[in-house]
């Protein structure tokens, strides 16, 4: 069964006991001298991403973190964007639905003074505009599939407590 794209995708592994320490693990196996990764582990937070040599616009990043549920350890780990990537994602949203309210506030404007309201075609084109962005993202993930696989497959190394800074079995 395929899951529907979503904008930060996600995964839960529910942990066993011995697991506890599973960030500190993530630790010792980024500070391996030949580890294809980068990252940093932080209050109970984990950031892990490709080394600045091999990142792209595009390269996902995978937050992990720890926590409890109805007395279970569980690691969820969430893939998103560059986080400058991710501002750019939101000023643009956010400049496209300003645009979109004003012609529409221009357009009321010109309605109450008996002009054409053609200035009310900017909401629709907002729209558009917001669904094509929103796309874009989804282009993006699968444009960077095989990062978010070596990122995953590294996570699911250290939790079987293999070697994990060797270069990850396909998914």
């Amino acid at each position: 069964m395929t899951r529907p794209p979503r904008m930060r995708p996600r995964f839960e592994v529910p942990l066993a006991a011995d697991q506890a320490d599973i960030l500190d693990r993530v630790r010792r196996r980024l500070d391996v001298p030949d580890c294809p990764l980068a990252g940093q582990v932080l209050d109970g937070h984990a950031l892990i991403r490709l080394p600045d040599a091999r990142q792209s616009l595009l390269s996902p990043v995978l937050t992990l973190e720890v926590v409890t549920r109805d007395q279970q350890r569980v690691l969820i780990g969430r893939f998103s964007p560059q986080p400058n990537v991710w501002t750019g994602f939101m000023l643009v949203y956010g400049v496209l639905a300003m645009l979109g309210l004003i012609g529409l506030m221009y357009g009321f404007a010109q309605m109450t003074v008996d002009q054409a309201p053609w200035s009310m075609l900017a909401a629709p084109l907002a729209l558009a505009l917001i669904s094509f962005v929103y796309g874009a993202a989804f282009i993006g993930q699968g444009l960077t599939a095989d990062q978010m696989d070596e990122l995953r497959a590294f996570v699911h190394a250290v939790l079987a407590d293999t070697r994990a800074c060797e270069t990850p079995p396909p998914i």
